[in-house]
């Protein structure tokens, strides 16, 4: 590819980022439309992200997706920002900077082409972890939902997720085998069970047989608790759906094209070797 000074530089942001499957995903896209455009991985480790983000305008970016830790200082670092997290920046003709998350709409889409009947099965929700990601999603879900609840192993960071959400509650961590046993929807949302990190026991036995599980982490695409859910014969989604979705709605807002999802999960499947 001939790099210009017309070209567009896009890309994801986060510590860890290495990992990311992202810029296979978006140069595949790229490629597909013919675009001039670039994406890549950058490592951030700050202290005031946030200042580094509004930075990289000069350095000539058009647009941003961010992962962990920094999608709260990605909003902060907008001119606007459609909610207090974003996983997706936009550089406007005019200089500023615009925030999306696209986590939320990029799950439900995931979720739909998974279960399309999730909607009318669908009432009770647990999502796992209290971060951007489970938040995005969280709110997403509680359009649909009756009750969203937040569990995450430190307490406060649970009640301000559910302090955010219309019809959020909070389950303590020692709670969490009542909950599995209560709720039609489980969202795994923290990096526990991602490739390096620590795994934990999930209560998968207590779910009910109608439950619908889902885990946003991608490396092992098969995590232990997807492989305890289809153990038992529940529905489970796996990480690739949701990187997909939403990053085909972040290259929508940046290129305004829809992106081929399924060809999409084809490259991902083949950069994490079948």
């Amino acid at each position: 590819m001939n790099i210009t000074s017309a070209t567009k530089l896009l890309a994801v942001i986060g510590d860890p980022v290495r990992h990311s499957l992202s810029p296979v995903m978006h140069n595949g896209w790229i490629a597909d439309h013919e675009l001039d455009a670039v994406y890549t991985a950058l490592s951030l480790k700050s202290d005031d992200a946030a200042s580094v983000i509004r930075a990289m305008k000069a350095l000539g970016f058009t647009g941003v997706n961010v992962t962990v830790p920094h999608k709260e200082a990605a909003a902060r670092a907008a001119d606007r920002s459609e909610s207090e997290v974003a996983n997706t920046l936009r550089w406007e003709e005019d200089g500023t900077l615009s925030a999306f998350n696209t986590d939320g709409a990029g799950f439900v889409d995931a979720l739909t082409e998974t279960a399309p009947d999730w909607r009318g099965r669908v009432s009770r929700v647990l999502i796992i972890g209290a971060g951007g990601a489970g938040l995005g999603v969280g709110k997403a879900l509680s359009a649909y939902a009756d009750t969203v609840h937040f569990t995450n192993r430190t307490l406060a960071r649970a009640e301000a997720a559910a302090a955010a959400v219309s019809n959020g509650r909070v389950l303590r961590w020692e709670d969490l085998e009542r909950g599995f046993g209560a709720a039609d929807l489980i969202v795994q949302t923290t990096t526990l069970g991602m490739a390096g990190q620590p795994s934990h026991d999930w209560p998968v036995q207590l779910c009910r047989s109608t439950a619908i599980v889902a885990d946003i982490v991608y490396k092992p695409l098969e995590t232990d608790f997807l492989y305890a859910a289809r153990a038992r014969g529940l529905v489970a989604m796996d990480g690739l759906g949701m990187l997909i979705h939403q990053g085909a709605r972040a290259f929508e807002l940046w290129f305004g094209v829809k992106p081929d999802t399924k060809r999409a999960r084809e490259r991902l499947l083949e950069a994490l070797g079948g």
